[in-house]
């Protein structure tokens, strides 16, 4: 049974006056309904009008992120694009460095060669690497050293290394015209004359003298015209290792002997002396 024969049969059996006054309550609850209703949405109106500043606030809020999450986006786009090439101007600059300190190495070094100088001392008997005028290294010599052999001329106060040899080569061949004619003398094969009498690490300078190791023959390095600066064989190598092409060397000169002054003789002496006569 459904509920529109329910009503039709109520309405049938039931007077017209309580029909009435059942519509008249319903239609006053409809309208009590209604009314409650209506101020319910006042209120609601009034709290969305009264939300509407905050959710404008909240628009222009949503507008500004939306704009910046663009910039973002922009600039992160930027960003990714110049990974690259900040990452090779990053090389670039190590490399740079990495050549300027190379550089500075280098200056450093030629520095180093530059204030760099022995120092021969003949009275003392000793030989100085000098820089500046600081000794940093001191080394005993021979007695008679620098000394010339075989007619050399006496080298100078002032020279510079010009080369050097681990082990003295054989002559080199020579080529000379005389009279017109070319002279040729072959190089020499295995040890030598001038291999013998210089030994090992020998350093050449720009005049006559010449620093080296024992020589391997005595009477080879006798004859062999050269101003020698013989030195044991370990401060040899270290000088060897020590100086470079250029590097300067310095001979103190010798002071002049003192003259023995003889006192005069006073006059008592003298008249002494003429009475004894």
């Amino acid at each position: 049974m459904n509920l529109q024969r329910l009503v039709e049969r109520l309405s049938r059996r039931a007077r017209p006056a309580v029909l009435a006054a059942c519509g008249l309550g319903v239609l006053v609850l409809m309208q009590a309904f209604s009314s409650v209703l209506g101020e319910r949405l006042k209120t609601q109106n009034a709290a969305a009008r009264a939300l509407e500043p905050a959710a404008q606030e909240a628009a222009e809020a949503l507008s500004d992120a939306q704009s910046q999450r663009a910039q973002r986006f922009k600039q992160l786009k930027l960003y990714q694009r110049g990974l690259p090439k900040l990452a090779e101007d990053r090389r670039q600059i190590y490399e740079d460095g990495l050549a300027l300190q190379e550089e500075k190495r280098l200056l450093e070094k030629q520095l180093e060669i530059m204030t760099t100088y022995l120092l021969v001392d003949p009275v003392e008997h000793k030989i100085s690497v000098m820089r500046g005028d600081q000794a940093l290294e001191t080394y005993k010599i021979g007695v008679e050293a620098p000394k010339a052999y075989a007619g050399a001329l006496a080298a100078g106060t002032v020279d510079a290394v010009v080369s050097k040899e681990r082990f003295a080569h054989p002559e080199r061949p020579k080529s000379e015209q005389v009279d017109g004619q070319l002279q040729w003398q072959p190089p020499q094969v295995g040890t030598s004359v001038r291999a013998n009498a210089l030994g090992e690490y020998v350093v050449f300078t720009h005049g006559s003298l010449i620093l080296h190791g024992p020589a391997r023959r005595k009477a080879d390095h006798e004859a062999y015209p050269h101003v020698c600066l013989e030195l044991p064989l370990a401060v040899a190598r270290r000088l060897y290792a020590e100086t470079y092409i250029g590097t300067k060397i310095l001979v103190k000169s010798a002071p002049p002997a003192a003259r023995t002054v003889l006192p005069a003789p006073s006059l008592a002496q003298d008249r002494k002396g003429k009475r004894k006569r």
